[in-house]
């Protein structure tokens, strides 16, 4: 198991799970059957930040959510945060692998510019295949032995916003550089 995030440089794709990382993995159903998710706002600001750091750095780092769930939830949420998403993808790796191939083909070893965040079985392969995977703290078992990386904070509640906080070193911003960041 690594343990330290690549470096921004060596980055040029990051991936999201949805369910268990952008959330609790818990759903909520009403009477008439729609469902809901509970997302951390805190989360949703490290995207912000994110996205603010790479437009002043001037790089370019595609960000999408991958996720087999079908719900229009998993769409208006990363409408919400301004990233790609794609749902209802039965087969994650070989996604992943078509879209390296569009976007990358003539790089060698184009899957380790490949950050990967995700906690459960139906990411697993995908996590093994990619250059570095990412798991909250309470992903499945199986998951969090195999990944790179375990954070401390758990999935929907910060785990995304403390995965960009190591990943942009926010510890290097002057407040006055962080209030930018953030707005």
């Amino acid at each position: 198991m690594k343990n330290k995030i690549p470096n921004w440089k060596q980055v040029h794709t990051i991936i999201y799970d949805f369910d268990g990382v952008f959330t609790d993995n818990s759903v909520y159903i009403d009477q008439e059957g729609s469902e809901s998710v509970r997302c951390s706002r805190s989360d949703s600001l490290g995207i912000k930040i994110l996205n603010s750091f790479l437009k002043i750095k001037e790089i370019n780092i595609n960000q999408f959510i991958l996720s087999t769930e079908k719900n229009e939830v998993v769409r208006k949420r990363a409408d919400k945060l301004k990233i790609k998403c794609f749902n209802g993808i039965d087969n994650k790796i070989d996604f992943i692998k078509k879209y390296l191939k569009t976007n990358y083909e003539n790089e060698n070893s184009k899957e380790k510019g490949i950050i990967y965040l995700g906690n459960d079985l139906n990411d697993l392969a995908a996590m093994k295949y990619c250059g570095y995977s990412i798991a909250p703290s309470d992903a499945h078992y199986k998951i969090k032995k195999s990944c790179d990386l375990v954070l401390e904070n758990k999935g929907g509640e910060g785990f995304i916003r403390q995965f960009i906080e190591e990943f942009i070193s926010i510890e290097q911003f002057s407040s006055d550089e962080l209030i930018k960041l953030a707005n």
